[in-house]
């Protein structure tokens, strides 16, 4: 009785492996995959939409919501045009008190990202020019130029003429601090010095000896 009942239970158990394995089998004879996308990794580029493409289901990087910005990203709000440029002359001014650590810093940064063009005296003469890979540079930094800081602003910002912008390479700190450093080292202008106060002497006035004596003999009075 007991091995009629291990008989009809092997069959059953059986009968359960065969149903199980052809019943899962897709067109083909292959099995079907769960969760394929832990050993297939799909290829999905970045920054990518693509719902535009009609599926709605792939997940890339999204772009920020419009209006907002990174955390520690200060705004420039004068905009890549001549007038912004005009505008950055005559009302930008360089936030960063003058000291010679920010004359240090640079200095440092002038050597790191300016002087391959400009020179080490600021007169265009850099190393790329003198081989011939980059046009001579026409601004000459010397105490002639009149050159509002402003626009130096601008210009390291968005670049200008062959000059590339370099937003992306220096923070606005960093680039308050070349303004500085170049304006007072090949300008001669540095902020709280008057270049062109002219030293006012006293000349002694003159006595006449007539005024002299009579003044002797009012004072013996």
């Amino acid at each position: 009785m007991k091995r009629k009942y291990l008989n009809i239970l092997t069959k059953i158990t059986v009968v359960i492996a065969v149903i199980s394995i052809t019943s899962c089998k897709e067109e083909g004879g292959m099995a079907p995959e769960y969760m394929p996308d832990m050993y297939r990794s799909p290829a999905i580029e970045p920054y990518v939409d693509y719902a535009d493409y009609g599926n709605t289901d792939v997940m890339t990087a999204r772009k920020p919501v419009e209006g907002t910005i990174p955390r520690g990203f200060q705004p420039y709000g004068y905009e890549n045009t001549p007038e912004g440029y005009e505008l950055a002359g005559q009302t930008l001014m360089n936030p960063i008190a003058y000291s010679d650590g920010v004359l240090a810093d640079g200095k440092e940064l002038y050597g790191m990202f300016c002087v391959h063009c400009h020179g080490k005296t600021g007169q265009g003469d850099g190393s790329l020019v003198e081989r011939d890979k980059f046009p001579p540079v026409p601004t000459k930094f010397s105490p002639t130029l009149e050159l509002a800081e402003g626009k130096m602003f601008h210009t390291i910002t968005y670049g200008k003429g062959l000059m590339g912008p370099h937003a992306s390479q220096l923070n606005q700190e960093e680039r308050w601090k070349l303004v500085h450093y170049m304006r007072a080292q090949f300008m001669g202008k540095i902020p709280g010095a008057d270049t062109n106060a002219v030293e006012v002497v006293e000349e002694p006035v003159a006595v006449e000896p007539a005024a002299e004596a009579e003044e002797a003999q009012e004072n013996e009075h």
